[in-house]
């Protein structure tokens, strides 16, 4: 989706909480196949470590891979189980009502890393700062962008640059290898009869 040998400088806007909870689920996960293995017998821990594998690649899915990553060719909307790559010349409008979304000419692309709430909200001034130490005109600026505004300021930006290629989406085929290999060796695990 972006050009061999090309360097640009990417941002890349996710929610805060949903990759730590991620975090938190890999070092539980890690902790309880190592109990499983080194307390569990027959045909439980291959089970219980299938189980844990599958659970993982969910949380993955979830909490960890949807982000929105943006430079100044265009934008990658990194969802679920697929990729969107919009340049910014296809990029009609951002919105951030209900979700974020891209408008095209021909569709829409929402966004699963950034819901229109916590896309649009402004960032609040960090706690303790007081009405003496007000920020200047420019420092504030700095404090209060949202997402859809910065996004809006790249997509302008962009706009200026060559326009090469259109809409691109891809499915995320090693996710979905994962997801499918474990849920089936999990499936087979369940139906074989116990030794």
């Amino acid at each position: 989706m972006s050009q061999p040998g090309e360097t640009h400088h990417d941002e890349t806007f996710r929610p805060r909480v949903a990759p730590l909870m991620a975090y938190g689920w890999y070092a539980l996960a890690a902790f309880a196949a190592w109990d499983l293995i080194r307390r569990g017998d027959g045909r439980a821990v291959p089970i219980g470590l299938t189980s844990l594998a599958l659970i993982t690649v969910i949380v993955y899915a979830i909490a960890q891979r949807p982000a929105v990553v943006a430079n100044a060719r265009g934008v990658l909307l990194r969802n679920v189980v697929r990729d969107v790559w919009l340049p910014w010349h296809t990029v009609k409008g951002i919105e951030a009502k209900w979700s974020l979304s891209f408008q095209t000419a021909d569709a829409s692309y929402g966004s699963w890393a950034m819901s229109g709430g916590s896309a649009g909200r402004p960032r609040r001034p960090r706690p303790g700062a007081s009405v003496r130490n007000a920020p200047t005109p420019a420092q504030q600026h700095a404090v209060t962008w949202t997402v859809p505004d910065r996004l809006e300021q790249l997509r302008r930006r962009g706009l200026h640059g060559e326009r090469t290629g259109g809409v691109e989406v891809r499915t995320a085929w090693p996710l979905l290898a994962a997801l499918g290999l474990t849920a089936a060796v999990l499936v087979v695990l369940l139906v074989l009869p116990a030794a």
